[in-house]
């Protein structure tokens, strides 16, 4: 096998998800790719919790579609996750004997053609004196069965275990054995195994998206973060308390959302890069604070990590639905950039440019992460850092202090930005409305011109071309547009498609507001049929398209509410439905709906 997707699912403290992340560092070790995401249910203790792993010997995009292999500890907790873990007669379904029900009794929609009932807890217990390391014991039968690296794994379990001493690790390493000479005594029909990594002992990182936000906030020179514990942005936040001193830098985890914030847009006032990190309820609440950023004009990045909403909503699955809330959020006519990454790697790239469009265009820059990628471990290729060119913000010349203009209308709208104690720079950066040198105004003349300047100062960012991923055919009939963490579903369905034969080209915004009217006209150009993929309920990109540019005359959406995955299968069949259609109907259409 080239590509492996296996699903666990049990009850918190069942182990699973240290399971998942003992393979995933073993599948690192021996040089695989691999995706890792977890799912729990929002209780703060208890309840249901489950991972899926797809290891694969080449770069995989997305964590995959329906399961290989399927592990329920408990089968409530299993089929809590529904669409999250699909089984399909394919699938080799392994359970808890424990469990009582019978293998032609499983409460799945189809009938597996292969199913293991074993009694793992029981096999724990002989081994360990203690059913919680049953964990142990699946981590052996998926070794013992699909060829999954041995020697990598119990490296792991005694790395993970060692802290605990030496009586723990040798129990864990037991029931390893038992679950592994139990899949050797009782081989699967047909065997499957798991192909050699292609580059064995090539050096990869084992990271997710959260980390390497904070780590390429570094990067990017930020020195300040002001932020508020919230799932599951609140890693970033760990990450930079943990190393930003070792830079001169600082963190305030302050008393709320708003006072994070505020703080956050003080430190940019004071000439510091600086940062802060959020989900949707907190994003509502920085909403003022952002406002304020937007007139004083002062360069700062948010980081909003999407969960499931409204409100409360569902605090430990992806959605992305927070595009409206970014984009149209801020009272007034203001615009702020909304950036998005496709992947965990994706973060760094991502994040250094909100920093340096937040410096240069004197901004507030918004990047809309989610769950998946803030959440998920993947393995991915070192980042590398001459890639990247850093932007600091344009600071006034000895010239422009004299009689220092803050708020200079110039033909660029950029205005030169000093700092306290700044001999000559001193000026006025309130949340009132403002003359050229800051100080308050109630002139609609004036205002008319500040908004003037502070709207069309972006409209070069429109014609960044790089933040724009185009695959495919340049003269497609059809297209295909996808952004955040679905865009590598999309990209891995275009990949199935063409190699069918279909012409089919996909656009994924990285820059997804403001809309960049001629990336999208070019691409439509050749378009008779177009498909917006994404995990909103409402298809939030699909709407925003429709607003700013002409669409093909077929302009669809497949839109989903967060925890109900879009998988890459389907999403190529929608292709084959749409390219049939437009392939039956010589006679071009209208090129643009009216």
């Amino acid at each position: 096998m080239q590509d492996l997707i296996v699903g666990l699912a049990g009850s918190g403290g069942d182990g699973v998800v240290s399971a998942g992340e003992s393979l995933i560092s073993a599948a690192a070790r021996d040089g695989y790719f691999a995706i890792l995401t977890k799912s729990f249910g929002s209780q703060i203790r208890g309840g249901e919790s489950s991972c899926r792993l797809r290891l694969s010997t080449r770069p995989v995009l997305n964590p995959g579609g329906a399961l290989d292999v399927a592990v329920a500890l408990n089968w409530d907790d299993f089929m809590r996750f529904g669409g999250e873990l699909p089984v399909l007669e394919s699938t080799v379904v392994i359970y808890e004997e424990k469990t009582g029900v019978t293998p032609d009794a499983l409460p799945l929609a189809v009938r597996p053609k292969t199913v293991r009932m074993v009694p793992m807890a029981a096999m724990a217990k002989q081994a360990v004196g203690t059913e919680l390391a049953k964990n142990s014991v699946v981590l052996g039968l998926l070794t013992g069965w699909f060829g999954l690296g041995q020697e990598s794994i119990l490296a792991g379990i005694r790395k993970k275990f060692n802290r605990k001493g030496e009586a723990v690790v040798q129990g864990n390493e037991r029931a390893f054995a038992a679950g592994f000479d139990h899949a050797v005594a009782n081989p699967l029909d047909p065997m499957l195994c798991m192909n050699p990594a292609e580059s064995p002992h090539t050096r990869r990182l084992l990271t997710d998206g959260n980390e390497v936000c904070a780590r390429a906030a570094l990067f990017a020179g930020c020195r300040f973060f002001g932020g508020y514990p919230i799932t599951p942005a609140t890693e970033i936040m760990q990450h930079l308390q943990r190393d930003i001193w070792q830079h001169g830098g600082s963190v305030l985890q302050a008393e709320d959302e708003i006072a994070g914030a505020a703080a956050a847009v003080g430190a940019s006032f004071a000439g510091c890069k600086s940062m802060t990190a959020t989900s949707g309820p907190g994003f509502s609440l920085k909403a003022e604070v952002l406002g304020l950023a937007s007139l004083a004009e002062l360069p700062l990045v948010c980081i909003n990590v999407q969960r499931g909403g409204p409100s409360t909503g569902m605090p430990t699955k992806p959605e992305q639905a927070d595009l409206f809330a970014a984009a149209f959020s801020a009272h007034g006519d203001t615009v702020r950039p909304v950036l998005a990454p496709i992947s965990v790697a994706d973060m760094f790239g991502i994040t250094v440019e909100a920093f340096n469009i937040a410096e240069h265009y004197q901004t507030p820059v918004i990047v809309l992460s989610d769950q998946e990628i803030a959440q998920r471990k993947e393995i991915v290729e070192p980042e590398d850092p001459a890639r990247f060119a850093i932007v600091n913000r344009r600071v006034p010349t000895a010239e422009e202090l004299v009689n220092y203009q803050r708020f200079v209308i110039n033909p660029t709208g950029i205005s030169p930005i000093s700092h306290p104690g700044m001999k000559g720079g001193n000026y006025l950066a309130a949340g009132i409305e403002h003359n050229e040198a800051g100080a308050p105004t109630a002139s609609g003349e004036m205002h008319a011109r500040m908004n003037d300047k502070r709207m069309h100062k972006l409209d070069p960012l429109k014609e960044r071309r790089d933040l724009f991923v185009i695959e495919g055919d340049p003269d497609a009939p059809v297209g295909i547009i996808a952004w955040g963490s679905v865009a590598g579903v999309a990209l891995e369905a275009l990949r199935l498609v063409r190699a069918e034969g279909l012409a089919v080209k996909l656009l994924i915004p990285k820059l997804v507001y403001p809309v960049a009217e001629n990336v999208y006209r070019d691409f439509f150009a050749s378009v008779r049929s177009a498909l917006v993929v994404e995990q909103s309920h409402q298809g939030q990109l699909y709407r925003m398209i429709r607003m700013w540019t002409d669409v093909p005359a077929e302009f669809t959406v497949l839109a989903r509410s967060g925890a109900n995955p879009i998988w890459p299968t389907e999403v190529a069949e929608s292709l084959r439905v749409i390219t049939r259609r437009v392939m039956a109907d010589p006679q071009p259409q209208p090129a643009f709906a009216q």
